[in-house]
């Protein structure tokens, strides 16, 4: 079956959520920091299920170094962004733990503190260091909400059964995933280390591939249904199909099994169910509870309004 299909029979919401409004497919506009520069071009996504977060930063295409065996292209590619996370909503500060990330250091050490206007998201730094604006990018009302968490990967020739990370989420018209490092072992002992990626590809030459693959991808629905991929850590992965047939759903676990063919090899994937929502109305909207500020604004709207539009980011 395919996740989809799963999803309209086999409901599944976590017992754990961020706020409702923070739900959905975001880009980010802007991020200004407090010695008064801006950023508006880096590429920034950001992806959340109900527990989980997937985000991706990239440069511009034009900037974003392509994987070569040159050492300057290796040095740029370990500058890149990507991750997932578990969520934790507390004290209206949203913070990250766990998951698995490209970076080997904690880039983005601060919580966040978050506040929905409409389509625009900010979200500050406790410290005053920056604020971001973000936007969501979730057009149609209502689409599948569905968070999954990789625990591990089976080679169906060898039945060898390695631990594996990732994360797959799908906010309406939009999906993201990663997929973790193989090795295991040897990102532990690095992220032990409080080492950076850009340190240990210089000093460890012989790991450049173990420490290069990780995969975090955005992908947008297209006109048949199909998820395509349009920001990648690998470039060479834009117009990619992300696969989400061959599914079961392992009723006594909560889990879902699915098996596929990757990088050449039948493989089985076993994914924790975060949440599995065939349909969920994601609005661009947000209320406002006060009625003489309603009165106010409908009252000022030929001035507040002249030049109003749907900004995106």
């Amino acid at each position: 079956m395919t996740l989809l299909e799963i999803a309209k029979t086999h409901l599944s919401t976590a017992s754990y959520s961020v706020p409702e409004w923070m739900l959905g497919a975001f880009c980010r506009r802007s991020i200004s920091f407090a010695d008064g520069l801006t950023d508006t071009d880096t590429r920034v996504f950001w992806l959340q299920s109900r527990g989980l977060t997937i985000d991706l930063r990239l440069p511009l295409p034009r900037d974003q170094p392509v994987l070569t065996d040159h050492s300057d292209a290796i040095r740029a590619m370990s500058d890149l962004e990507g991750w997932y996370a578990h969520t934790c909503w507390e004290n209206n500060l949203l913070s990250w733990c766990n998951g698995a990330s490209y970076q080997l250091h904690n880039r983005w050490p601060e919580p966040a503190q978050l506040r929905r206007v409409g389509n625009c998201m900010v979200e500050f730094a406790p410290s005053g260091a920056y604020v971001e604006d973000w936007r969501l990018l979730n057009e149609s009302r209502k689409g599948p909400l569905i968070g999954l968490e990789l625990e591990s990967e089976m080679d169906v020739a060898t039945g060898v059964v390695s631990a594996r990370q990732g994360a797959l989420i799908i906010n309406g018209e939009y999906a993201g995933m990663v997929l973790g490092r193989t090795h295991t072992t040897l990102e532990t002992e690095w992220i032990a280390n409080g080492r950076r990626l850009k340190e240990v590809v210089t000093a460890q030459p012989d790991h450049v591939e173990a420490l290069l693959n990780f995969q975090t991808v955005i992908a947008k629905r297209a006109a048949d249904g199909r998820y395509c991929v349009e920001h990648s850590l690998d470039s060479k992965r834009v117009g990619d199909f992300l696969t989400f047939d061959g599914f079961t759903y392992a009723q006594s676990e909560r889990k879902l099994i699915q098996r596929l063919h990757y990088e050449g090899r039948e493989v089985e994937w076993v994914w924790r169910i975060d949440c599995l929502e065939a349909s969920y109305e994601y609005c661009r909207s947000t209320p406002v509870n006060n009625p003489s500020i309603r009165q106010w604004r409908a009252g000022e709207s030929p001035t507040l309004d002249r030049y109003t539009r749907a900004v995106e980011a």
